[in-house]
């Protein structure tokens, strides 16, 4: 076995097998455990030598996501269990990552629902439909994988991302299912890797349609919502459709601008989601606030991070999000007129259903039923910092992240020759 596949077979079995041992031993020690395997893992993955540089990024990007949303799991929520639960999920998203064949990729995919389907992050009857999805989604990936049928490839995507009509599966699972793992599990955008392995063919048109359609859709449907879980899996949705928008336009900035797109959604959601469920555990009721929460006062930092991610989220100058969204935009106008004028307008909606989450949950007269909260601890501190930073930091020198997108859509199959 080459040495390359070697270190990467040993960055997606090491999560593996530090769960195994999480669910033998149930020691106290788990989260320990669990960072430093996800630690190692992430380390293998981005040293491999001759990677796919389409998925180099994606796998990187996901494994500082896993270790970040270990990080900041709460105490509550870090079981033996759960955290063997995230790094099962970890190994296979990896394995999705550097699948070389569809029918490795539908291996991966069964192996991310095995922690949901085995109920290691505890039991949720309300997932019952999303789990259906969830299944759905994973055999007709299986069925195509093995048939060859690009319509089943096509359904598969359409499943897993929740494009619209079919987001309630990933609304339930924000909105009942253990939160951090949900966020993670979406944000590894699974059909998103799954369109760039597919084949060219004529359906990848109407799939950008769809998912066009779907991002302006959810983001006015996240009007109607006041739960925070369901504004952000609205907002979720709705961006993950720009990224499959943007990887079915045949242009070089659409395709460089949806995967840079891709690296910011993914860290933005997750830090949102975790940053939520961090208020959760210190106000009681805040999964369905009746008025805001004023928490800006007693947890400034929690505060700061949430309105950084917020705001790169929906592209503010200075901000990676800027630089991406400005790149699909572009890609978008010139190959097709309605797509780039759609897009602006469901940032723009996403942007105020933010604002809008954002003042609930920090902007108000703090209640009188709400005690002195506290704020972000050092092991939830320093994770948001980092990922703030590299949001802003990417942003301000976006050079040093486009070194890795422009090839990795030159090798996705596009060009600028291809573009006129």
């Amino acid at each position: 076995m080459p040495v390359s596949k070697l270190i990467l077979l040993s960055g997606i079995c090491v999560p593996f097998l530090a769960a195994v041992v999480l669910l033998v031993r149930k020691s106290d020690s788990g989260r320990s455990l669990a960072v430093a395997a996800s630690l190692l893992s992430l380390f293998l993955v981005a040293v491999t030598p001759g990677r796919d540089p389409v998925m180099l990024l994606p796998a990187i990007t996901h494994g500082v996501l896993v270790l970040i949303s270990l990080l900041l799991l709460p105490r509550q929520d870090a079981t033996s269990k759960s955290l063997a639960g995230m790094l099962i999920l970890a190994g296979a998203t990896q394995l999705c990552y550097s699948a070389s064949t569809l029918q490795i990729e539908a291996l991966g995919w069964w192996l991310t629902l095995t922690p949901f389907l085995a109920n290691m992050f505890g039991e949720h009857r309300e997932q019952r439909w999303s789990q259906a999805f969830l299944v759905l989604s994973a055999l007709a990936l299986t069925i195509g994988a093995w048939t060859g049928s690009v319509s089943l490839l096509i359904a598969a995507v359409v499943l897993r991302k929740g494009v619209f009509p079919f987001q309630g599966g990933a609304l339930a699972k924000f909105e009942h299912g253990s939160l951090i793992p949900s966020a993670l599990l979406f944000n590894s955008h699974l059909g998103a890797v799954l369109v760039t392995k597919m084949p060219d063919h004529h359906s990848l048109d109407w799939l950008g349609a769809a998912a066009l359609a779907s991002s302006v859709l959810l983001s006015i449907r996240a009007f109607t919502e006041r739960k925070p879980r369901r504004i952000l899996a609205h907002i979720s949705l709705s961006q993950a459709s720009f990224i499959l928008a943007g990887l079915t336009l045949k242009h070089s900035t659409g395709v460089t601008g949806a995967l840079l797109h891709w690296f910011v959604v993914s860290i933005t959601c997750v830090s949102i989601a975790c940053i939520i469920r961090a208020v959760e555990v210190r106000v009681a009721g805040a999964q369905d606030p009746k008025s805001h929460l004023g928490l800006a006062v007693h947890t400034p930092r929690l505060a700061v991070f949430f309105l950084l991610s917020a705001v790169a989220l929906i592209g503010l100058p200075g901000t990676l999000g800027y630089c991406a969204e400005d790149l699909l935009f572009h890609g978008a106008l010139e190959e097709h007129l309605i797509l780039g004028i759609a897009l602006p307008v469901a940032t723009a909606f996403n942007a105020i259903n933010l604002i809008r989450l954002f003042g609930v949950l920090f902007l108000g007269v703090l209640p009188k039923h709400v005690p002195n909260v506290p704020d972000a601890l050092p092991r939830e501190r320093w994770p948001l910092a980092i990922a703030a930073c590299a949001l802003v930091g990417f942003g301000l020198v976006p050079r040093a992240i486009m070194h890795y997108a422009i090839p990795a859509a030159k090798a996705y199959g596009v060009s600028d020759s291809e573009s006129h």
